[in-house]
C-alpha cells in the first residue's frame, strides 16, 4: 500500500507534494498548472513548500541563538521523537465528552464550528462525521454552502442544536492554506 501512496500528501490528497527546497521541477510543474487555468483547482496564494519555509528559517543557527537553543538541534514539521511521546491512551480519547461539557458550559451565544477538509485522509470528513453526529440532534439539514468569490459549491454544512459541521471541498488538511478563499 505504501508503494501506492508514496508519491501523494495525506494532509491533502490532490495537492502537489514538496520534496524539499532541492525537487527539481516541483515548483515549475505548480506554476504550469496555473499558467495552463486548467480549471483553477489550485488557489492563487497556494504554495505547496511553505511548510519547508518554516523548517529552514527555524534550523538556521541564528535563528536558534535567538530562540536560546542550547544544544544542537535539527527542527523537523512532524518528528518522531514528538509522535512517540504521546500517551497512547491519551490520543486515542473520545474527543465527544469535551465537546459534550463545552455545548453545556459555553456563554450564552458561543457558536462552535466544527470542520472539515474533504482532501484529508489523516483528520478525515468520513471520520469526522462519524462522532458528529452522535452528540448533538440535527436543527437544519445537509445543505450545500458557496464559495463568496466563485459563486460554486465550496463544501457542505449541517447546523446541529449545539454547533455546525461544514465540510470544506478540496481543502486538505490545513485548510486556511489549500482553500483560504473558503476556510
Amino acid at each position: 500500500m505504501d508503494n501506492l501512496t508514496a508519491g501523494l500528501d495525506p494532509y491533502g490528497l490532490d495537492f502537489p507534494v514538496c520534496h524539499g527546497a532541492g525537487a527539481a521541477g516541483r515548483r515549475e510543474r505548480h506554476a504550469l498548472l496555473r499558467r495552463a487555468k486548467v480549471g483553477g483547482y489550485f488557489p492563487k496564494r497556494y504554495q505547496p513548500c511553505s511548510e519547508s519555509y518554516a523548517t529552514a528559517y527555524l534550523n538556521r543557527k541564528d535563528v536558534q541563538a535567538a530562540l536560546h537553543v542550547t544544544r544542537p538541534t535539527v527542527w523537523a514539521d512532524c518528528s518522531d521523537d514528538v509522535n512517540l511521546s504521546y500517551n497512547a491512551t491519551d490520543v486515542a480519547a473520545p474527543m465527544m465528552p469535551y465537546y459534550r461539557w463545552l455545548f453545556a458550559n459555553a456563554p450564552s451565544g458561543f457558536k462552535i464550528l466544527v470542520y472539515s477538509g474533504d482532501d484529508d485522509s489523516v483528520c478525515s470528513t468520513l471520520d469526522t462525521q462519524q462522532w458528529v453526529w452522535g452528540v448533538s440532534k440535527v436543527a437544519e439539514p445537509w445543505a450545500p454552502w458557496l464559495d463568496a468569490d466563485t459563486k460554486q459549491i465550496a463544501g457542505y454544512t449541517v447546523r446541529f442544536a449545539d454547533f455546525r459541521f461544514t465540510t470544506v471541498h478540496g481543502a486538505g488538511h490545513m485548510v486556511s492554506a489549500t482553500r483560504p478563499s473558503q476556510g
